[in-house]
């Protein structure tokens, strides 16, 4: 493109960027003497940020230059891309300069922006950097979005940011599918009109991509058009003529279908997603008649798009009864119709809950088959993206197993020898829907084996108890509290489907034994997993209890990317476990629980050591984040193991887990316990490289650590305080501590969860833990009386405060004062949990 070219498409897409819906800056016309100018301008609200990630190689670079007397000078102006200047634009209106880039490589970049005021004083310089990132492999996606201010990031601030296309583009990128975003033919102002034109006119980029060239090598393309049609027609007072409106409606509704038809024609086989538009006039101080009016144009809008919609075989999205659920945080500005961030992510979310169906599973899932017998193998594959519930494995069409998010693996059986089948997994998703793109197998199983007395090979040890069997290990485990099975390598075991009701009789539980190792089920786990099948499907049906080492040569590349994530130096004692309780119908159909009822105990024989045993402890790995999770880490005293109470199956392993901070050295006093407690992941730091010790703790993040500490099996139900929302971080372990009686909010109706919580208010939440904890009651002293400031404990927290210190949960901040008025630093509240865990 020659540069005249190039200049006429910024001006043509800067113009309409720069117009900002309902955000007027008022622009001065009489500029102040520059003689009394003295305040150097600023440069704010750049975009990319710094040190961002961008998924496109020409990214618009915008910036709000802000001068409150003499105003910009734009002969000053100048945005540089390593060191090379930037065309761009600047607007005195809105205050935005937009400078436009082309065919940037993957790579880091350094941005630098200056300006000088009409005075000539000169603006700090706007210095960062920013990487694209294209992936050019075969088979990734290009995602064109279109659109108006919302499709382009308009923040309240009229600056242009991160909006709902740019989100998605990141949901697209973590699902391992995308391979390059493009949002340059996206503005605000832009009407159902101005989308059609461009395409008409084949409106190009700097990088000489036109937009119907983009268009036919998209394979996803967002839409959001048709509110500016009715916007632009609004009077000062946001009324509009009944009978315009009709004529409106009729034009959006032929020209949507026009642009679709352009796409069709252009890209049959791009799948289409047009957001529904919410209610933008919500907040604004109108009559109710009139907002009622407005909402009501709105459900015709948005109707007349979702009929187009349909027909064009395009999916509309709705997002006005998302956005509803919370208008003060998706829309915080009254007079301002565009979202915030977080109403950017719940516009998002909304339409990638519809369109992630078919990016579930990333392009590197895989499904792998091992132990390959006659008439049976395992399958395993890589977890798929997201918040999975269930998996689905099929054979050829048949469904023939189905297992919680959390299982990786199924044991298929009853399948003939030397036969090739095609196996394929698919995910529940979210949004209650099934992927359509798992991974798939075709897999051939092994030859028949010979028949005895041919001097074939053994198979491979399976033991396998009928109810008679069960109950002759039942009445020969004497007095004994568990009736135990000793597994042999790669082994496991079969039960009738009746084994939990046999072993409640004789009030026994099950252990079973793996190499030294073992795990004991409750028989009441067992009773829970048979009421999973109906009459029908649990005649005939087995128990399976599975429990064994695998070898360090098959351990997944989740483990390597585990020990990654944790940021700190990790040591497995042993091998890795893994536990797997399920019931197996005739057909061959395996059903499990996606949580024990009871606790199922790990016990894990540790041979000598050098670990350090306050790091040490059991954790699983959770394959769909690919973290450690900690589970727990009792240690006994008689056989020198180690055991948790397990919730579900998994993979096990003991670790000694050792993370360290920047800003706390082996010298601080509060090094060994922070290590401590970050092992069993009750703590974690500001950032994975800061612990900030000195900084001050909440109330909300004081009442999570106890949780996490005690353990508490979350209440499940919200919480009653009206600061404290739901879906926050913090809401579910505010509302178990509660249903605890841990914690109370400062009213009836507060908790607060954001202030600072004193050192007195600590004490009485650390004595009720450990009362919950040990079921003990702390007796009271007279132990403050040690200080010179007890007089200044508030009378509610006298009785507490004696209790901590006579138990040792809590001390002085040096041996004359208690400072009980004073916050809490995160170093004391680290300190004071470990008090409470050691107790």
């Amino acid at each position: 493109m020659n540069q005249k070219k190039k200049s006429i498409w910024l001006r043509c897409t800067v113009f309409l960027l720069l117009l900002t819906l309902f955000v007027q800056l008022p622009v001065n016309a009489l500029a102040a003497d520059a003689n009394s100018d003295t305040e150097a301008p600023a440069i704010l609200n750049v975009n990319p940020s710094n040190q961002a990630i961008v998924y496109t190689s020409m990214p618009m670079i915008t910036a709000v230059l802000k001068d409150a007397d003499s105003g910009i000078d734009s002969a000053t102006i100048s945005v540089k891309v390593n060191t090379i200047k930037v065309p761009h634009i600047y607007d005195p209106g809105s205050k935005i300069v937009a400078a436009a880039t082309a065919n940037l490589p993957n790579g880091t970049y350094s941005l630098t922006i200056d300006a000088n005021d009409l005075a000539g004083n000169k603006a700090l310089q706007w210095s960062s950097t920013f990487s694209v990132s294209v992936d050019q492999t075969n088979g990734k996606i290009y995602y064109l979005a279109l659109g108006d201010s919302l499709a382009a990031g308009l923040a309240p601030d009229t600056s242009i940011g991160i909006g709902y296309t740019d989100m998605l583009a990141q949901y697209l990128r973590s699902s391992g599918f995308l391979g390059e975003f493009n949002k340059n033919h996206t503005s605000p102002g832009y009407t159902t009109q101005n989308i059609l034109d461009n395409i008409k006119n084949n409106v190009p980029t700097p990088d000489r991509v036109t937009i119907k060239q983009a268009i036919a090598k998209s394979n996803v393309i967002t839409i959001d058009a048709g509110a500016n049609d009715f916007i632009q027609k609004l009077d000062s007072q946001f009324n509009m003529d009944p009978v315009l409106a009709k004529s409106l409606l009729e034009q959006v509704g032929a020209n949507m279908a026009a642009i679709l038809t352009e796409i069709r024609q252009l890209n049959p086989k791009a799948s289409i997603y047009i957001m529904g538009y919410y209610d933008a006039f919500h907040n604004f101080a109108l009559p109710p008649l009139q907002k009622l009016l407005l909402t009501s144009v709105l459900d015709e809008l948005n109707a007349v798009i979702a009929a187009v919609s349909q027909k064009a075989g395009a999916v509309f999205v709705p997002t006005k009864e998302a956005i509803a659920i919370d208008y003060t945080k998706n829309l915080p500005v009254p007079t301002n119709i565009h979202p915030s961030q977080q109403g950017y992510k719940t516009i998002a979310d909304a339409i990638w809950n519809v369109m992630q169906t078919p990016y579930a599973w990333s392009p590197s899932s895989t499904l792998t088959a091992k132990d390959i017998a006659s008439s049976s193998l395992t399958l395993n594959w890589t977890p798929a993206n997201g918040a999975i519930s269930e998996y689905k494995v099929f054979a050829g069409a048949k469904e023939i197993g189905t297992v919680s998010g959390s299982v990786y693996n199924y044991n298929v059986t009853s399948l003939s020898p030397d036969t090739s089948y095609a196996f394929k997994v698919e995910s529940k998703l979210s949004n209650g829907l099934w992927s359509t793109n798992g991974p798939e197998l075709t897999q051939k199983t092994a030859t028949a084996p010979p028949t005895s007395g041919s001097g074939g090979a053994p198979s491979s040890t399976v033991n396998q108890l009928t109810a008679a069997q069960l109950n002759d290990l039942i009445k020969s485990s004497g007095t004994a509290s568990n009736v135990a099975i000793e597994l042999t390598k790669d082994s496991y075991t079969l039960l009738p489907n009746n084994a939990g009701e046999l072993l409640q009789s004789s009030k026994k539980g099950l252990e079973v034994k793996s190499n030294g190792q073992s795990v004991v089920i409750p028989s009441a786990v067992l009773t829970a997993l048979a009421k999973k099948l109906t009459a029908d499907a649990l005649k005939d049906a087995q128990i399976k209890v599975s429990f064994k080492a695998i070898e360090a040569a098959s351990v997944s590349s989740s483990v390597y990317a585990a020990n990654a994530a944790s940021g700190a130096v990790i040591k497995q004692y042993g091998s890795l476990y893994e536990f797997d309780l399920a019931i197996e119908s005739k057909d061959g159909k395996s059903t499990r629980l996606d949580h024990f009822i009871e606790t199922v105990t790990l016990n894990f024989k540790l041979a000598s050591s050098t670990a350090n045993p306050e790091l040490l402890g059991i954790y699983y790995l959770n394959e769909s984040s690919k973290k450690w999770e900690y589970v727990g880490g009792k240690r006994s005293t008689d056989n020198g193991a180690i055991e948790a109470a397990l919730t579900h199956n998994s993979k096990y392993a003991v670790l000694e887990y050792t993370k360290t901070y920047k800003d706390v050295p082996s010298t601080h006093w509060a090094y060994t316990t922070i290590q401590a407690l970050s092992a069993k992941q009750v703590i974690e730091g500001v950032s994975e490289e800061e612990f900030a010790p000195s900084k001050t703790t909440t109330r909300a993040q004081f009442v999570t650590m106890l949780v996490r500490s005690l353990g508490i099996q979350a209440a499940g139900t919200p919480s009653a305080f009206a600061d404290v929302a739901q879906g926050a971080w913090y809401s579910e372990a505010v509302s178990t501590a509660v249903q605890a009686g841990i914690v109370k909010g400062i009213d009836d109706s507060h908790f607060a969860p954001n202030a600072s919580i004193t050192r007195e208010q600590m004490a009485v939440l650390l004595v009720r833990a450990y009362e919950y904890k040990s079921g003990i009651s702390l007796q009271a002293s007279d132990k403050l009386s040690l200080y010179a400031d007890a007089n200044k404990v508030s009378s509610w927290a006298i009785a507490d405060l004696n209790k901590a210190i006579a138990a040792g949960l809590m001390t002085g901040r040096d041996e004359d004062s208690f400072a009980p008025e004073a916050v809490t630093v995160r170093a004391e509240t680290a300190k004071a949990i470990y008090n409470l865990l050691t107790k």
